[in-house]
């Protein structure tokens, strides 16, 4: 395989060290010359990895290109390139369905989407992909959960409960300032915290049974946990959460 990236952040940073570090096969990895420092931390990984003059020379030296550029320079940085029949294109722009991509990338046999994650750098993230595609799955399931769909919706709504990675780190800093109200140091309660939450984490990871059972084995009748998230239940905190996220989902598909 050999593969390009246009856009060298934080995502194709990630995806990259993930590939190195996990063994994905590939022949040679072609890098946009933006963002000098990530691509030569990158280059300095492997010498298989080249950071190319131009965005152009990524794509000539590619037949696996991924899209990792902001939505809002697209446009702008995909109108002036020369795709090849012999590119699959795989988008990692947010809220840019498959047409819109096909528009900007034209004689390209293949193109999909797929939403990569930071922690794919430790083989810990997930990774929706739209439409299958074995060469998509060869490259993201080494780095951790491959999730696949064939519906752009579902894609959508995948791509839309990535919203929450913020909301998550302010539930722990709720959580963390409670505890430092308490007298907790606010080391201890962060570490305390931290390592409670891979441990929830890594539960789900154990089994294939719904989230609504793990709900059920948690709540013993009567005891902390049910109390709590009844309490949040009845508040109607859960029912909020679900409206932000309806909210994310018109944005992500341009809607609102």
């Amino acid at each position: 395989m050999r593969i390009g990236f246009i856009g060298t952040g934080t995502i194709t940073e990630a995806v990259v060290t993930g590939m190195i570090r996990f063994g994905v096969a590939f022949e040679r990895v072609a890098l946009s010359p933006r963002n000098a420092g990530t691509a030569a931390r990158l280059a300095a990984l492997d010498a298989r990895i080249e950071v190319c003059e131009s965005n152009q020379h990524v794509l000539d030296a590619s037949d696996v290109v991924c899209l990792a550029v902001v939505p809002q320079i697209a446009a702008d940085v995909l109108s002036a390139l020369t795709f090849d029949a012999r590119h699959h294109v795989i988008s990692f722009i947010a809220g840019t369905s498959l047409d819109r991509v096909r528009a900007f990338v034209r004689r390209s046999a293949k193109v999909l989407r797929a939403v990569p994650l930071p922690a794919v750098a430790a083989g810990k993230g997930s990774t929706a992909i739209c439409p299958r595609d074995d060469i998509a799955r060869a490259l993201f399931a080494p780095l951790g959960e491959a999730v696949e769909v064939d519906d752009e919706h579902q894609f959508d709504a995948l791509s839309a409960a990535t919203a929450t990675m913020a909301a998550f780190f302010a539930l722990l800093e709720e959580q963390v300032s409670w505890l430092v109200a308490q007298g907790v140091p606010y080391a201890s309660a962060r570490s305390f915290l931290s390592g409670y939450h891979v441990g929830l984490a890594h539960e789900t990871t154990e089994s294939a049974e719904p989230f609504s059972a793990m709900i059920g084995h948690a709540s013993t009748p009567g005891g902390l946990n049910e109390q709590l998230n009844r309490e949040l239940s009845e508040r109607g905190t859960y029912a909020d959460y679900t409206q932000a996220l309806d909210n994310i989902m018109r944005r992500v598909q341009g809607r609102g």
